[in-house]
């Protein structure tokens, strides 16, 4: 990167947040910053390249790290002139819709979309002060069209498409890229659990990573909108 810039990537813990999260710490000039529940360090300070403990799902922390924020990012808009925030956090659930129960939904939602909410208001902040700004969403397929047995997760999917469409919009007058990607069938952990599915046919965690570390570059000029990244095969 030809500037100074600030990395946030939530959802580290595993799959392509935590890839994402070790190719960036490659990159010059540039402090990366990684959240999970699986986190290192608690936060007190800004360290580049750590991991920090977070679970998006409990409001109590989602509180602390808008308290520490609204202390910290303030001082760094001196210093470092890009922001790049990459919410790779989400979980899957999947199953027939009766037998879906209230517990998870409510637990889905809460990691998947409203926890968005709280990170976009507090990132708001920076909007006015950094030069550039970047924000990466990723949904998935499922945020397009509809699959048997995943009606909560389809549903959260499609919230997050609609939220990064909205706030593209409503970002525009700061010059602000907001970028919704639309993952195909990825690697991961999440379908380890789904032996109907081949892992040989999806796209590689670590290719995945590699393109969507190219999205921070893109020139001043150029806003991505929305991009889908699938296998060979198509959507599985």
């Amino acid at each position: 990167m030809s500037m100074d810039t600030d990395v946030f990537i939530f959802g580290i813990g595993s799959g392509i947040g935590k890839s994402l999260f070790q190719r960036f710490l490659k990159e010059p000039n540039t402090n990366v910053f990684g959240f999970s529940r699986k986190g290192e360090e608690k936060l007190h300070e800004f360290q580049s390249k750590k991991s920090y403990v977070l679970d998006l799902t409990k409001e109590d922390q989602l509180e602390e790290l808008n308290h520490f924020f609204q202390i910290h990012l303030k001082k760094r808009f001196q210093t470092v002139q890009k922001l790049v925030v990459y919410f790779a956090h989400g979980d899957g659930v999947f199953g027939p819709v009766e037998k879906a129960e209230t517990k998870s939904i409510h637990s889905h939602f809460q990691l998947n979309v409203y926890s968005l909410f709280a990170l976009c208001k507090i990132f708001h902040q920076a909007l006015p002060t950094y030069h550039s700004t970047n924000f990466v969403f990723m949904g998935s397929t499922a945020g397009r069209i509809g699959f048997p047995e995943s009606t909560l997760y389809c549903a959260s999917k499609h919230a997050v498409t609609g939220f990064a469409k909205s706030l593209r919009e409503e970002w525009k007058t700061w010059g602000a890229k907001v970028v919704q990607v639309h993952l195909g069938a990825v690697a991961t952990e999440i379908w380890d659990s789904r032996p109907e599915f081949d892992k040989n046919d999806m796209v590689s965690v670590d290719d995945c990573a590699e393109y969507l570390l190219g999205i921070s570059h893109l020139p001043d000029s150029v806003f991505l909108d929305e991009v889908a990244i699938t296998p060979r095969k198509g959507i599985l």
